[in-house]
């Protein structure tokens, strides 16, 4: 959270344009979400959700949303800091993208790709509900 404290006070001293990269509304049949580099080989199959609602392997993060049979969830792909953060933020993490960065949901419900968010990156996840998210925002700053 350090590090997205230190962005949000800089944010605040200068201008910063955020920028909605993509946004869909769907129903996760697992009650997750993956965010990868899609050159990596992170490997997220460890994941307990039992243990912790985020799991990071390599250039991989897995995370718990509302299960489709509790409603759809909201997602959305944020270049930079909105400037409504939803409430609860769940993880934050350092990836370096290689290739592009996929979200998806495991059962291949949705598959966004988005190839210009490249390099070094802090990747945060805001949400309405830490346990059973219904609305998530998947935040991509720079390091």
């Amino acid at each position: 959270m350090a590090g997205l404290a230190r962005y949000l006070s800089l944010r605040g001293r200068c201008a910063v344009a955020a920028e909605m990269e993509a946004a869909v509304e769907f129903y996760s049949h697992h009650g997750c979400l993956v965010v990868r580099d899609t050159e990596s080989d992170g490997d997220v199959s460890d994941w307990d959700p039992e243990e912790s609602l985020w799991y990071v392997d390599g250039g991989s993060v897995i995370f718990a949303v509302q299960p489709g049979v509790d409603g759809p969830v909201r997602c959305e792909v944020w270049d930079g800091l909105p400037d409504r953060v939803l409430p609860q933020q769940i993880f934050e993490a350092r990836l370096r993208i290689e290739g592009e960065l996929q979200v998806e949901d495991p059962a291949g419900v949705i598959d966004i790709r988005l190839r210009w968010l490249r390099g070094d990156k802090r990747l945060a996840v805001f949400a309405d509900d830490a346990e059973f998210a219904a609305r998530v925002q998947i935040v991509v700053t720079p390091r």
